[in-house]
């Protein structure tokens, strides 16, 4: 799979049609998620702080816990613990407030707040370590092999990281979910108390940036002095759904560059690249005449579908016999198609004849054949004529 991946990405990135925009992301990972496609990615295999896209898989363990989504839970101090010393970002929440885990979820991806991956691992398996030990293990189930957590915030600590590679996993296996899909692609969320409605921290920063990204059906936001600005997020367009993740983006300046890296690259792919139909099941690729004037037909057994500028010029080329003739055996190779772009084929299909032709018999010999048939049918009549009348005269005879 690896093979076929870093094949596609060479594949890729051997069309320079057009520049990838300036970005200050340091690492970036473009996917398809119905396809399962890497379309572009820089340094997605770097291991790297992720800030709070941690609490991906923090609110991915927490829904393998949570019996139900609306049970009470009172928040405590403990659930609060050293987060104003760290300059974690908060939800809003309360010592002594009464919210339900569907509230600390939304709490925890939409605004980020870290106080709601404390009061999940305090409330639902007893501690943060406790908490931590699930989610490395459910790095583990999904074969994740860059991946540690040392907390449930992303804070910034030695030991704790990933890849931008492997958080696309762990966002891909929370979509299957249907209750982290949801809230994973609100942009706003009352809580069941009414104290608080959260935004979604992407809906603040295309704001600021004053971007349009309605397109974007869910994100995660993350930021820390190691990770810089970090986005995960998931956008529709043209029928395929895809997945993009940025980190490293500067924060210095003041700018959500997370936001506008993200769209940028977006509306990069969308506008000069899509998804072309080079080949089908059942194409015709060659209709070849034998000397008698029958067609022999040619098809497509393979599909070939690829991501490519929509500039991109498809080559398709047959070499080889334009009749097929007398003298050729079943079996002989009789050309080779071979669809290709710039210089990389993409598609080689030989084709061989699959039957001798045969030559049609001569004039003479047909005749012959025909006289012979005739004077075979002559000889039958008269055989049961003579064979009619012996009967008749030994009936005859017998009476």
């Amino acid at each position: 799979m690896k093979k076929i991946i870093l094949f596609f990405c060479l594949f890729f990135l051997s069309f320079p049609v057009y520049a990838i925009p300036s970005i200050s992301s340091t690492n970036v990972y473009f996917y398809e998620i119905d396809r399962e496609e890497v379309l572009y990615e820089k340094g997605a295999k770097e291991k790297i702080s992720i800030a709070s896209l941690t609490k991906l898989m923090t609110a991915l363990v927490a829904l393998d816990e949570i019996k139900d989504l609306d049970a009470k839970v009172t928040l405590t101090a403990n659930d609060f613990k050293g987060l104003v010393e760290a300059h974690a970002s908060q939800a809003g929440f309360r010592i002594g407030e009464v919210v339900t885990y569907r509230d600390l979820l939304y709490g925890l991806l939409l605004p980020s707040g870290a106080e709601c991956a404390l009061a999940l691992s305090n409330h639902l398996v007893g501690s943060e370590n406790a908490m931590v030990q699930k989610m490395n293990e459910k790095a583990s189930t999904l074969g994740l092999q860059n991946t540690h957590f040392v907390n449930t915030t992303g804070l910034d600590e030695e030991g704790h990281y990933s890849t931008l590679e492997e958080v696309a996993i762990i966002l891909r296996e929370g979509l299957k979910n249907p209750d982290f899909e949801k809230i994973f692609s609100s942009r706003k969320y009352t809580t069941s108390n009414k104290n608080h409605t959260f935004e979604s921290t992407l809906e603040k920063n295309s704001r600021i940036a004053k971007i349009d990204t309605s397109y974007i059906q869910g994100s995660k936001t993350g930021y820390t002095y190691d990770a810089g600005l970090c986005l995960a997020s998931v956008a529709s367009h043209d029928g395929e759904q895809y997945l993009l993740i940025t980190a490293g983006a500067d924060y210095k300046s003041g700018k959500p560059n997370q936001v506008i890296d993200s769209d940028k690259l977006y509306q990069y792919f969308f506008t000069n690249y899509e998804y072309k139909t080079i080949l089908k099941k059942g194409d015709v690729l060659k209709e070849i005449p034998d000397e008698n004037g029958k067609i022999h037909t040619y098809q497509s057994d393979t599909e070939i579908i690829k991501y490519l500028p929509k500039s991109t010029e498809i080559s398709y080329e047959y070499e080889g016999a334009e009749k097929l003739l007398y003298t050729m055996k079943a079996g002989d190779k009789i050309g080779e198609y071979r669809i290709s772009i710039g210089e990389e084929v993409l598609f080689e299909e030989p084709f061989y004849l699959e039957y001798r032709i045969l030559k049609p018999l001569p004039e003479q010999q047909i005749l012959l054949g025909i006289v012979l048939i005739l004077l075979g049918i002559l000889f039958l009549t008269v055989f049961f004529i003579h064979r009619k009348r012996k009967k008749r005269k030994r009936k005859r005879t017998q009476k």
